[in-house]
């Protein structure tokens, strides 16, 4: 609870150093690591507001790793200083705020800068700082410690040469400085030479024609030059592209410019905003004005109600702002807010959608957009058959309809019990007789099922022989768990020909596409049905056969009754206690082993595409024993 005493000695007021130490989240964002990058950037910026005006083309940043202290050298016109009004204004523009030379309108058309707080919070906040300014008129250099002047002194052009016989001494400014331990809390991290690359690679999109070059005590090096700006900047940073090449488009108030680039691709939307160099990752008022007119115009140029979403899947669009006096919402310049950034951005995304539509990708993108439409209204039909397969589910449960008819339940459920899946009545009815009738569970299903990975998930939710397959497994498709199934496992059970197996396939695809996780768990196994069995004179099985090559091996050592099996319907209650449901040696239950090369082989024979399919049969088949065709 608030002192209720709280009055004017509760009141203190903290100088420009002490302010910016104690709190250097409020002037760089963090007081962590990404503080000390904002550090750095910060000071790039400043070189970089000379480049965008038109000095200097070259900017060299160099870390020395033991001591984790980064040096910027620009090659603009240099910090000015001298003494003006009683006040040293190379130290004034590092130790005061709202100090330099960003405010008027004749230094600098266009810069990052508002509020000349930037280079004062890194020398604030550096346990050492050092600038140096080289000018036509003379050097000045300026040394602090955690924020105090250490020292000052200028010397004259010609003194600073002769001093340092191995630097370039042309004009522009060195900064040197080192994040203090003592302000951001994982200044002991360091500086790393990936990340500051990664820094200024995206900055060097920004600063088209301007060298940077980035190099370390250890030896590394690394150079970035970009020649188009923020469409190398869209081109490195897309996946999946599908246009030839971003559409790129300036505009301008006669003030401000603004350029943009944009490109569709199969990867996912993405969206940048730089004012004057400056990353802005929460947008503003430029992403308001494209977002609006992007979906407006392709609206427009397509003739079709496309959702706003949907027209920006897989876009990507960049802004490059360039304004003399940029309002930014916050001191870490994160959103742009100037209003004439909207109806700049409007004008260009209008002009250049316009542009697209006459490029040959414009019909492509806008097939696609149609299939992702269609897409979202087959999910919206699938969501609901869910919600109304769940329901009916719950209501088929709750009253206890078993699917009588259809469905013959093992006495007892759990993991240890196996469905068995038969096709038809008549077959159904066969195996039931011979199974044991605690452990075998037997589901009917009617001809060939759907093929559930040719359907929508609407058509499949709503299928009768879906619907009993669930409620006999007991599985929740929007919760399954294992422990709740009736039973263990699925045997498949057909005729041994190609209508059975063909029954089989789509028994495992529709597995697959209604609960993947049965198939994972190996849960699926295959309860075979024999060719032959040989009989005794009372017509009981003496051996039974599963292949042709089996029972071939054998033919010349029978001497029983050969029956021929053409189908479940055929076999016997003694011939399927004999075989398929014996428990002495005569059953063959193969288990289906979970794979990710059999889903796939399983999606190539049972899905959409007839090319996989088209595939396996020419490379299995030799035509060339049916002559010509």
């Amino acid at each position: 609870m608030a002192d209720k005493n709280y009055g004017i000695n509760d009141i203190d007021h903290l100088d420009t150093r002490e302010a910016m130490r104690t709190r250097i989240q409020m002037y760089l964002g963090s007081d962590d690591t990404d503080g000390t990058y904002q550090s750095l950037k910060e000071i790039i910026n400043n070189s970089t507001d000379e480049a965008l005006a038109g000095y200097g083309n070259k900017i060299e940043i160099y870390l020395d790793e033991k001591s984790n202290t980064i040096i910027v050298r620009d090659y603009g016109r240099g910090v000015p200083f001298g003494i003006k009004d009683g006040r040293n204004i190379l130290v004034a523009i590092y130790t005061e705020s709202h100090t330099g030379g960003k405010f008027g309108k004749n230094a600098y058309k266009n810069s990052s800068g508002l509020n000349g707080i930037g280079g004062t919070a890194v020398c604030m906040s550096s346990e050492h700082f050092r600038v140096t300014s080289i000018r036509d008129d003379g050097v000045a250099t300026a040394y602090f410690q955690e924020g105090n002047l250490n020292y000052y002194k200028e010397i004259s052009k010609k003194e600073f040469e002769r001093n340092n016989p191995d630097k370039d001494c042309r004009n522009g400014t060195i900064i040197e400085f080192s994040p203090d331990k003592k302000v951001f809390q994982n200044a002991e991290e360091g500086y790393t030479f990936d990340r500051i690359c990664k820094e200024i690679k995206n900055i060097s999109y920004l600063n088209k024609g301007v060298h940077f070059i980035v190099s370390t005590t250890s030896g590394k090096k690394q150079e970035y030059y970009s020649e188009n700006g923020i469409a190398d900047f869209i081109k490195d940073n897309i996946e999946k592209p599908l246009m030839s090449s971003p559409i790129i488009i300036s505009k301008t108030d006669g003030v401000d410019e603004i350029e943009i680039a944009f490109m569709w691709t199969g990867g996912s939307y993405k969206e940048y905003v730089f004012v004057n160099g400056l990353y802005c990752p929460e947008g503003g008022s430029p992403v308001t004005g494209a977002k609006t007119t992007i979906t407006t115009s392709m609206k427009r140029l397509t003739g079709k109600d496309f959702s706003p979403e949907l027209i920006r899947k897989g876009l990507v669009f960049a802004i490059n702002c360039k304004v003399a006096n940029p309002s930014f919402a916050n001191q870490t310049k994160s959103k742009i807010n100037n209003p004439n950034l909207r109806t700049l951005a409007s004008a260009a995304f209008k002009e250049g959608l316009e542009i697209f539509a006459n490029t040959g990708s414009f019909a492509s993108i806008v097939e696609m957009m149609v299939k992702f439409q269609k897409a979202e209204k087959a999910a919206d039909k699938a969501r609901e058959a869910v919600l109304s397969h769940t329901k009916e589910m719950n209501e088929i449960r709750k009253n206890k309809l078993a699917f009588i008819e259809k469905l013959s339940d093992a006495e007892q459920l759990g993991q240890d019990a196996i469905l068995c899946i038969v096709e038809g009545d008549s077959a159904g009815s066969s195996v039931a007789m011979g199974r044991d009738t605690k452990k075998y569970g037997i589901l009917r299903i009617r001809g060939k099922m759907k093929n559930c990975l040719k359907a929508e998930d609407e058509e499949v939710y709503k299928n009768e022989e879906i619907k009993l397959l669930l409620y006999a497994l007991g599985i929740d498709i929007n919760n399954y768990n294992s422990s709740k199934l009736r039973y263990g496992k699925v045997a498949i059970c057909v005729d041994a020909d190609d209508d059975g197996y063909h029954i089989a396939l789509l028994i495992m695809a529709n597995l697959h596409k209604i609960c993947p996780q049965f198939l994972k768990e190996n849960r699926l196994c295959w309860l075979r049905s024999p060719l032959f069995i040989e009989q005794d004179k009372n017509n009981n099985p003496i051996s039974w056969y599963y292949t042709d090559e089996d029972f071939n091996k054998a033919r010349g050592k029978l001497k029983g009754n050969i029956k021929r099996i053409k189908g479940l319907g055929a076999l016997s209650e003694k011939d399927l206690r004999a075989t398929m449901f014996s428990t002495t040696g005569g059953q063959v239950l193969d288990d289906i082993e979970y794979s990710p090369e059999g889903i796939e082989q399983l999606c190539a024979l049972m899905g959409t595409d007839i090319t996989p399919r088209k595939d396996f049969v020419m490379n299995r088949i030799d035509f060339s024993q049916y002559g010509d065709m």
